[in-house]
């Protein structure tokens, strides 16, 4: 019952929020667990977009769809169908490639055709857009504005790039906006003078040129000052722009959700996680702990010392193991699951205590060979919501299983 509860109560935060965001370390399935999310606002009667940055090829696999197709494409009701669902809402799904996204960035924002080719053919821009620091967690939030102001989506759900600092997504604004009101980015803009002013910078000066060269690889000066000067009239824009995303994620339309899984070291990090949301004053609205394991047993936990536990559990196969060494086997691989389960169950209740009690905690087991495909992602969505949506997901075909 108590689980069901967790579940319904995460349904309600996905219901209240038009912004959810999930957050998490990387190789926990959040990019699969965001997309499962959107897909229960689909069936729900949302009109839903799910974005996420350089997914893995199978995330296109399984709506479909070409990886390469930046501009969105909503799943098709016979793909739906296929599933026995009958969708009340739309599901889009934005698969961002961060090369192409940096440039529909400067084509939107540059304001004309001439500036916009001569960005893209800066090799310092090249190396930037592709390479620096924080540039996965500026077009999550390029995109997430964009959608935002178009209006089109009531629901948007955002799998923010894996990072051991999950706070780089919700800082990248304020170090955008920094770095614009800086007056180091002044320094590259085209002197009146020309080139000789740079003979005359300070150790420091000379300092930054060198990491930036380093970082970017591109060493000609002129190239890098070419880009600053050109794109001077377009940095008000991204600073405006980024203000009001990052006013969004602070507000009240926008939950964010934890992906996470029970083991020790990507817990550690969840509730180092929690800790740095405190000092932003935003509160986590839902868990969802993948890969999990079922609770330790408490009938079979008293007879871990007798032997005939082992002959209990090779009765218990069919055709009933006749050999001892594998009964022997059998009871150990359960004595170690226990165990498993044990330690896993005990840093679940240490967690949950960070956390105000009706937060919702949703466990997903251990799926093997869960499809690559839509009903691979329909499976997933019945496990982090049951009644997905009123709806029971069947295939109906099962030879395309």
């Amino acid at each position: 019952m108590k689980a069901q509860q967790q579940q319904t109560g995460l349904a309600t935060v996905i219901a209240d929020h038009r912004v959810v965001v999930c957050v998490g370390s990387g190789g926990v399935g959040k990019t699969t667990t965001a997309a499962s999310l959107a897909l229960w606002g689909a069936l729900s009667g949302r009109q839903t977009a799910v974005v996420t940055i350089d997914p893995a090829k199978r995330l296109a696999d399984c709506f479909g769809i070409d990886p390469t197709h930046t501009q969105g494409k909503p799943v098709s009701a016979e793909m739906f169908g296929t599933y026995g669902l009958t969708p009340r809402g739309t599901l889009t799904a934005l698969l961002i490639d961060q090369p192409s996204a940096w440039d529909a960035a400067i084509a939107r924002y540059a304001p004309t055709v001439e500036i916009r080719d001569r960005i893209l053919a800066n090799r310092f821009y090249q190396g930037l857009s592709r390479t620096f620091a924080g540039s996965h967690e500026y077009i999550a939030l390029d995109t997430l504005a964009s959608l935002v102001q178009q209006g089109t989506y009531d629901l948007i759900v955002v799998d923010t790039p894996p990072a051991r600092q999950a706070l780089d997504f919700l800082e990248a604004p304020q170090r955008l906006q920094r770095f614009l009101d800086s007056r180091a980015r002044k320094w590259f803009l085209r002197p009146a003078g020309g080139w000789d002013i740079f003979s005359a910078m300070n150790k420091t000066t000379a300092f930054l040129l060198r990491k930036i060269e380093e970082a970017t690889g591109i060493s000609a000066l002129a190239e890098i000052s070419d880009f600053f000067t050109t794109m001077q009239h377009m940095f008000d824009d991204f600073g405006e722009r980024f203000q009001r995303v990052s006013a969004l994620l602070a507000g009240a339309d926008t939950a964010f959700v934890l992906v996470s899984t029970l083991e020790e070291e990507v817990l550690s990090e969840a509730t180092q996680f929690l800790t740095d949301l405190g000092r932003l004053d935003i509160t986590l609205k839902a868990v969802i702990f993948n890969r999990t394991q079922g609770g330790p047993s408490t009938e079979l936990g008293k007879e871990t010392a007798q032997p005939s536990l082992a002959e209990r559990l090779s009765r218990a196969v069919r055709p009933p193991l006749a050999n001892s060494a594998h009964s022997e086997w059998l009871a150990a691989n359960f004595f170690a699951y226990q165990t498993l389960a044990a330690r896993e169950a005990a840093r679940f209740a240490q967690f949950s205590k960070n956390l105000p009690s009706r937060t919702p905690l949703v466990r997903v087991p251990v799926i093997p060979a869960l499809p690559g495909d839509f009903g691979g992602l329909v499976r997933l969505c019945s496990y982090v919501f049951p009644t997905v949506a009123g709806q029971k997901p069947r295939r109906k075909n099962k030879s395309k299983a």
